[in-house]
């Protein structure tokens, strides 16, 4: 999957969040070597960014989700000065990432097992996926929030009850489909 990103032919910017200096790390565009575990307060700090600048999608927001204002509430903290003490990253970086999400015309977030089997799995992946929405990098070609589990249709397989495990093109919600296996 990564050489496919590497010949993408219109070059986007690709950025890496990783403490390590990965190879994935040397071939991106940016990579921001956090501290370990510092990655969610990274993401609460971009999230805060973006609001307090505008740099979101209002329309998309109001149509798509639920319980931003809460978010809005609640990443208030998250300033600049408090994620960079936090993640080593300085203030200009941090803002520097927040502005390549909002100048993306079509970003795409994505995450490995690092970000699954965190000790903050579930908040950090919803913290990503919150990005997306609120920027309105959703259902758009080039966008989404995306995992990367490392198996073969794993996620499939967990979201959808071993659904993935029926012969190409039958239906689940046919009997006769389920009963054939």
């Amino acid at each position: 999957m990564w050489q496919r990103v590497m010949r993408n032919r219109h070059r986007p910017e690709i950025i890496v969040v990783d403490p390590r200096k990965t190879e994935t790390a040397l071939a991106a565009t940016r990579h921001y070597a956090v501290q370990p575990k510092s990655d969610l307060t990274l993401l609460y700090g971009l999230t805060n960014i973006l609001i307090a600048s505008a740099w979101i999608d209002r329309d998309y927001i109001a149509r798509h989700t639920t319980g931003f204002e809460a978010l809005a509430e609640f990443v208030t903290r998250f300033t600049p000065d408090a994620v960079s003490a936090a993640t080593g990253l300085s203030v200009e970086q941090i803002w520097q990432f927040a502005n390549s999400i909002h100048r993306g015309k079509r970003v795409s977030f994505w995450w490995t097992m690092g970000v699954n089997q965190s000790h903050e799995a579930t908040r950090t992946a919803q913290a990503i996926i919150n990005l997306a929405l609120m920027t309105g990098n959703m259902g758009r070609p080039g966008t989404g929030a995306n995992s990367i589990t490392g198996q073969c249709n794993a996620m499939g397989s967990r979201l959808f009850s071993n659904i993935t495990n029926l012969i190409g093109g039958h239906d689940f919600t046919n009997p006769a489909h389920r009963a054939r296996r």
